[in-house]
């Protein structure tokens, strides 16, 4: 990780050509100085609004390279104007900066595409200059507007590959010190509870205790007519919030970066698995993958530490639960063949903690 002489040095490098325009959108003038102060000390060129609306108005006038934003702010609120700024302006990078308390204020931020947050007040200012000079690295590659804020906080590029020196230490710090944090930002990340693509529609069930870290699920539609998805108990090891927002990061980069455009729970599975032996953050977890073929209507499940039932009708499969994510997983057996007929249903129960399903079902 760059200290901030050796960032201080890499934006001056670069002084011969534009400085990079950073927008300070923030109702608390205090931080707007000391922010501006700071950053223009590195190099940077940056203006300042006093709320939403001016910020909006700002950028009418001229679009910077990158926004800093409260979330919190009169006349026009944070998850407001980070919204009102994806429509307008898709391919502006959002940082957030905030100090609610409330993560699912900052996870409705997240879905938004926003690249990075950080806790208010900013107790090192070092990370707030990483966190820009990161997020205007990605703002130039290929991969931008396709990567969210777990893969940036992790830096993945194609292939799973996950440099240790370059994952974010602190926002792991912040919520592995802050478990009700962390406990909301997951819970609000969850995908929609339903979701439909040509003839097929899925949706899933939840129940979890509010005092648990959750379960986490999540899926995505393949182009070739796969559905794929898994489960992660961030409940099954301490401190495992890290995992799972990597979990999260490698997935989807399995998913974009998959020449054949066909899921291979393993290799889903080893590339998840590498990426969790380069971090020291990052512990062994209970897990689960599947992918739906909906071009043949069938399910393939491999666990990883989660035991599961198929069931179709009055007919149950069950799919023991094996080594965790983390501990050689791909030795574990995948069950491929399970038949969807009219509706199937993956279940998952923990008895007094978790209640999950997830039906799949052609469209009527």
């Amino acid at each position: 990780m760059y200290d901030t002489q050796q960032q201080s040095a890499v934006v001056m490098a670069n002084s011969s050509l534009e400085p990079k325009h950073i927008l300070v959108v923030d109702d608390d003038p205090v931080f707007r100085r000391v922010t501006t102060n700071f950053l223009t000390h590195q190099g940077y060129r940056v203006t300042e609004s006093e709320n939403g609306l001016d910020g909006l108005q700002s950028l009418s006038s001229e679009v910077p390279d990158l926004v800093l934003c409260d979330l919190s702010m009169p006349i026009l609120d944070g998850i407001e104007f980070v919204e009102e700024v994806q429509l307008e302006y898709p391919s502006l990078p959002i940082i957030v900066v905030s100090g609610t308390e409330q993560m699912s204020e900052v996870a409705k931020a997240l879905r938004f595409g926003i690249k990075d947050f950080l806790p208010k007040p900013i107790e090192n200012y070092r990370h707030l200059l990483s966190a820009v000079d990161n997020t205007l690295e990605d703002s130039t590659s290929l991969l931008h507007g396709q990567r969210d804020f777990s893969a940036q906080w992790f830096r993945v590029e194609g292939g799973g590959e996950v440099p240790e020196e370059q994952e974010l230490h602190w926002h792991l710090d912040y919520l592995q010190n802050n478990p009700s944090a962390a406990r909301d930002l997951l819970h609000a990340l969850l995908p929609e509870k339903d979701t439909s693509q040509g003839n097929w529609k899925c949706n899933y069930r939840l129940l979890q205790s509010s005092t648990n870290m959750p379960l986490v699920f999540d899926y995505a539609w393949v182009m070739n007519g796969q559905f794929a998805f898994y489960l992660v108990d961030a409940d099954s090891a301490e401190d495992a919030v890290g995992s799972v927002l990597l979990i999260r990061a490698l997935f989807d980069d399995y998913l974009r970066n998959t020449r054949s455009m066909h899921v291979d729970l393993k290799e889903v599975a080893m590339t998840i698995e590498k990426g969790l032996c380069c971090s020291d953050e990052t512990p062994a977890v209970n897990a689960l993958f599947g992918v739906a073929d909906l071009t043949d209507g069938s399910v393939s499940i491999m666990p990883a530490g989660i035991e599961s039932t198929w069931a179709v009708g009055q007919h149950n499969h069950k799919v023991e639960s094996g080594n965790q994510l983390g501990d050689h997983c791909a030795k574990n057996f995948v069950t491929t063949g399970l038949e969807i007929g009219s509706s199937g249903q993956l279940r998952v129960s923990k008895v007094g903690a978790v209640s999950f399903n997830l039906e799949i079902k052609p469209m009527q």
